[in-house]
């Protein structure tokens, strides 16, 4: 029977063990927090499943209770304790696939020693920059295949854009097939915003990026409209807003002026995560971006956070 670990119970880690349970085959399932009330709310919102009847789950609070081997882990703890979680699990147990949430590590210093455990333990990783797995955005991707100068928007209220920059950032270096991005801190709110876990920031104001292919533009205002945006790509012939709240997408074409406007499915966690699995078990590979090439936007990212911010401490969860 195949061994799944989920390490980190929280809002994020209950919402992966809801998609686990989806999977249509009998299952060993270990879920690792420390907090036994989490662990409470994992078991409650994996009770709420209906294809839990072949999935043996367990609760543990400690990851040297996990099996020697394990098929898939999880980590989805917040991003300080990240790297002691992989070394311990890495320490106890042989894995064959990871995932990593983002943002995967506070400090600069961490990535190398992160990147130099699993190439010497070859254990195949990927970071959970959703987006590359909705099939829509690989639609998208085909329209702007030969178009240049391709602009990414996206404008919204306190949409928590120092944790959630690094989606972007991914999704547009996806959709134009570009590897590196110069980012530019000049617009950023200097005031900080406080995340609403505590020891971690957020902040307001405009991120900006560069490609030879184009340019980013993230704007996240600070108003009392929660959490939302608006995302809209462009180049010098088309023209693609989206609305992922909504679950829309308006593809216009700026030669012919034919407009579309279509409904697209937004996959939330709680029914991805067994399809990553799936693509892992059946081809050895899946849609979200390696560790390796993560790694490198997540380090961009990263520098031009910690030269804005100067002196001042701030972390990103």
């Amino acid at each position: 029977m195949e061994n799944i670990a989920i390490i980190g119970a929280g809002q994020l880690g209950s919402r992966h063990l809801q998609a686990i349970s989806l999977l249509c085959k009998s299952l060993n399932i270990f879920v690792v927090d420390p907090c036994e009330k989490s662990l409470e709310i994992a078991n409650k919102r994996f009770l709420d499943t209906d294809f839990r009847h072949n999935k043996n789950v367990f609760y543990f609070q400690e990851i040297s209770r996990l099996p020697n081997e394990l098929d898939f882990v999880i980590i989805a703890t917040s991003s300080i304790p990240r790297l002691g979680v992989l070394k311990q699990l890495l320490g106890h147990a042989q894995v064959k696939y990871l995932l990593l949430e983002k943002f995967l590590f506070p400090h600069v210093w961490e990535y190398k020693e992160a990147e130099i455990l699993l190439e010497k333990l070859n254990t195949k990783t990927y970071v959970n920059c959703t987006r590359r797995a909705w099939p829509f955005y690989h639609e998208v991707r085909k329209l702007f295949l030969n178009e240049k100068n391709i602009v990414l928007t996206v404008e919204g209220a306190n949409w928590n854009l120092a944790s959630n920059a690094i989606h972007f950032i991914d999704i547009y270096l996806f959709l134009t097939n570009e590897s590196d991005i110069e980012l530019n801190t000049e617009l950023l709110d200097n005031e900080l915003q406080f995340n609403k876990r505590p020891g971690y920031i957020e902040l307001t104001g405009t991120l900006q990026g560069r490609t030879p292919k184009g340019k980013i533009t993230l704007s996240s205002i600070n108003d009392q409209n929660q959490g939302e945006f608006k995302i809209k790509i462009e180049s010098i012939n088309k023209r693609v807003e989206i609305d992922e709240f909504n679950e829309k997408i308006n593809i216009y074409n700026k030669k012919s002026g034919e407009n579309k406007i279509q409904e697209i499915n937004i996959f939330m966690q709680s029914h991805l995560t067994n399809t990553i699995y799936e693509q892992l078990k059946n081809e050895d590979d899946c849609k979200l971006v390696t560790f390796k090439e993560s790694m490198r936007h997540h380090l961009t990212l990263l520098k031009a956070i910690n030269d804005f911010l100067g002196e001042r401490e701030g972390v990103i969860t």
